[in-house]
């Protein structure tokens, strides 16, 4: 690696560092910060908003009726591909979620219901 390389690698460092911290500062500005988390609270992960919203529904929800009803019942907005991303591999690996449909997840835990959902319809 020269010195140019070196260079280089250090800017653009400091360029993702300035944007972060740009975009930290005008979130802020908007009133868009969410107070911080006291020390005994434990930060709630997107999918597991996700698992809620689902447990609400009791029935399989196309991802963007999960990410309406993740942003109407917890006023977060959660990001598509990440969200299919995330429920995809889960799915894979048998945890909590089921796949019903293209872009349609559930939970395994209501199959039963879905099933007797399916039935009555």
């Amino acid at each position: 690696m020269n010195d140019n390389d070196v260079k280089t690698a250090l800017l653009e460092v400091e360029e993702i560092k300035l944007k972060a911290q740009l975009r930290a500062v005008r979130e802020l500005l908007r009133g868009e910060s969410t107070p911080p988390l006291d020390e005994n609270e434990k930060r709630i992960s997107q999918i597991e908003y996700v698992y809620m919203a689902l447990k609400k529904a009791k029935k399989p929800l196309h991802v963007t009726e999960i990410i309406d009803k993740v942003k109407e019942l917890y006023g977060l907005e959660l990001y598509r591909e990440s969200i299919v991303s995330a429920l995809l591999k889960k799915v894979n690996r048998f945890d909590r979620f089921t796949k019903m449909g293209r872009n349609t997840f559930g939970l395994i835990e209501h199959k039963d219901l879905y099933r007797s959902q399916a039935k009555e319809e």
